[in-house]
């Protein structure tokens, strides 16, 4: 009988002990999931956008038509790739986004990043809706925008400053139709 009130007392004070260090990983993955995005020496994590209000550098490139293209005029720009599933998830969004918004093909500029045969199916489908732009990840647009992840996207105003950035749409305003 002595060995049976022993075993329980030892399971009972394993248990507690089990919950205890259980409840202080709880708490270390609390704090953990607060510091969020925060680095070592306490500075934010650099974001794979520009933020909104940063004005993109200049560039110039050219379309998959041939066409020069500048920041001058676009509102909304996103950066795909081939090789990103979030890309292809985001993609139809942005679409969406544009065609309710009333943009115009000539309002939305759309980056694709990889090289011409892989990137031949996204370049058709964004083809329609925005002037599209294939080139190597470190390009010209990439650069001007600071991508620092993919899929990525900004909404711009008419002086081109950047009103909404982001790896989806999330927090966009929504764009009345002109």
């Amino acid at each position: 009988m002595t060995y049976l009130v022993a075993a329980t007392v030892l399971s009972t004070a394993l248990t507690v002990l089990n919950l205890v260090v259980l409840l202080g990983v709880v708490a270390r993955l609390r704090v953990l999931t607060a510091a969020g995005t925060r680095g070592r020496e306490g500075h934010e994590a650099p974001q794979p956008v520009l933020p909104p209000g940063a004005t993109p550098e200049a560039f110039t490139a050219v379309d998959v038509d041939g066409e020069p293209v500048d920041a001058r005029g676009v509102r909304l720009v996103g950066f795909f790739t081939p090789h990103c599933s979030l890309c292809h998830e985001r993609m139809p969004q942005v679409l969406e986004y544009a065609e309710r918004g009333g943009l115009r093909r000539e309002d939305v500029l759309a980056v694709v990043i990889g090289d011409g045969e892989e990137t031949a199916e996204l370049v058709a489908e964004l083809g329609p809706v925005a002037r599209v732009v294939a080139e190597e990840s470190g390009g010209t647009v990439f650069r001007a925008f600071g991508v620092k992840g993919l899929p990525a996207m900004y909404l711009m105003d008419d002086q081109g400053v950047i009103r909404a950035s982001g790896t989806d749409l999330t927090g966009f305003p929504v764009v009345v139709p002109a």
